[in-house]
């Protein structure tokens, strides 16, 4: 009987970025055998096109007083754009990348840097060893608090953040300092560089073995590979980092490389291009922008204009009010287009001078109640509630800056309250 050989070439879709994988089957030439793989090629294609994978490219290099940072950011088509939030009330000043009012990067007046990652395969993560939970935004915490990789991985040594369930950060500091940081199902990981160059992607490292082979869930190894060997063979400069950027850069029709950014941890200086574009290039320094006060730019404008016809692009906390249209959300809580997909919707609206972010399931359901002092960047200051699908309360708390602050109480399915916690600033009483 002879046997049919099978090949499809899946282009793995992420949010923020792609990569191919081939998948082969080897069925007999009859009838059965042959509706059956058909079919599991057809689930095949099916589970990919409906499961968005997230990703970008991450790399530093550093040479005796001299560190400097790659990052690609890819996504599909959106507005980049870069928030300014200067020094206050003892945090440091620093500024947020992102796009559609999301936060994907930043760095801070003392040379730190991180990028999140999504990271691969997925883990279960719980809060085993009851480390305080951080509530907020901790990556906006990392910007105001810290100045040295060692005091974020203390930070994430002392608190508990759900997000590295998805994610890992890649964190550097102007000494030269690198790591990588996520979990396993073991608890926290961290991987710092052992070499004057480190390199992330989205296959989740937890130990340098990741690094060295690659497995199936190895999403963005072949990204991995290309920043490896051109970190390995060119001199530390600001040009041969936008060059790496260049050939790792995506450009096909499930993603883009929406911004490209190189920092320069030691001056502050940020040169940036849009849409893959590196012909066009701006350049900015933090701490000549932080001396302006907080306030925002597009990526877009800074890149197009010259320097001497550069304006300013304010977004303002009420651009991101909604009225009464709906922002889709699916069960990741991304935004998305498709009403089919969607498995919550949200609401933005201003209400006695703060911002209120109201989520439903999509069937009309309230599942949770936000406030927020600021949404450019985004600051969680206020009341705080969650619903389960059948309406009842299951969580009801207060922010104070991001940090949980003061009593919150737990319910269950069925309306018990089960258990009530005492915060200060974030820490469990």
């Amino acid at each position: 009987m002879k046997t049919l050989l099978l090949t499809l070439t899946l282009f793995i879709k992420h949010g923020r970025a792609g990569t191919f994988h081939t998948l082969t089957l080897w069925a007999k030439n009859d009838t059965i055998s042959m509706k059956k793989y058909i079919l599991i090629l057809f689930l095949s294609l099916t589970w990919f096109t409906n499961n968005p994978l997230y990703s970008c490219t991450v790399f530093m290099g550093t040479r005796d007083s001299l560190t400097l940072v790659g990052s690609n950011e890819d996504y599909k088509k959106s507005n980049s754009q870069i928030f300014i939030v200067p020094a206050n009330n003892g945090k440091y000043g620093y500024a947020l990348f992102g796009y559609n009012g999301s936060e994907q990067s930043g760095v801070n007046e003392k040379g730190l840097f991180w990028d999140g990652l999504r990271a691969y395969p997925y883990v279960a993560t719980d809060n085993s060893c009851k480390k305080t939970d951080i509530g907020g935004n901790v990556l906006c915490k990392i910007l105001e608090d810290c100045a040295t990789v060692d005091e974020v991985i203390q930070l994430f040594e002392e608190y508990f953040w759900e997000g590295f369930r998805l994610s890992q950060l890649m964190v550097v500091d102007k000494t030269g300092e690198s790591a990588i940081i996520t979990c396993n199902k073991n608890g926290l990981t961290i991987t710092k560089r052992e070499k004057t160059y480190q390199v992330c992607s989205n296959f989740r490292i937890s130990c340098n073995e990741d690094i060295k082979k690659a497995h199936w869930y190895s999403i963005g190894f072949g990204r991995f590979n290309k920043a490896k060997k051109q970190l390995q063979n060119l001199d530390l400069t600001e040009n041969n980092f936008l060059s790496i950027l260049k050939v790792t850069r995506q450009n096909n029709v499930f993603a883009k490389t929406i911004y490209s950014t190189v920092f320069n941890l030691n001056t502050s200086d940020i040169l940036l291009s849009v849409n893959g574009n590196f012909s066009q290039l701006a350049k900015i320094n933090l701490l000549e922008e932080l001396k302006k006060g907080r306030h925002s730019y597009y990526l877009s404008d800074l890149v197009k204009l010259t320097d001497r016809d550069k304006r300013q692009v304010e977004i303002l906390d009420d651009d991101f009010l909604t009225n009464s249209n709906k922002i889709l959300l699916d069960k990741d809580w991304q935004q998305i287009t498709k009403k089919r997909k969607a498995k919550f919707y949200r609401t933005i609206e201003k209400e006695s001078g703060h911002y209120i972010m109201r989520d439903f399931y999509i069937g009309g359901t309230l599942q949770g109640i936000t406030h927020y002092s600021s949404l450019n960047p985004e600051i969680i200051d206020g009341e705080y509630f969650e619903h389960y699908a059948n309406g009842k309360i299951k969580t009801a708390g207060h922010f104070k800056h991001r940090l949980k602050d003061g009593e919150w109480k737990y319910w269950s399915k069925d309306g018990v309250l089960e258990k009530t916690i005492i915060y200060s600033h974030g820490i469990r009483q």
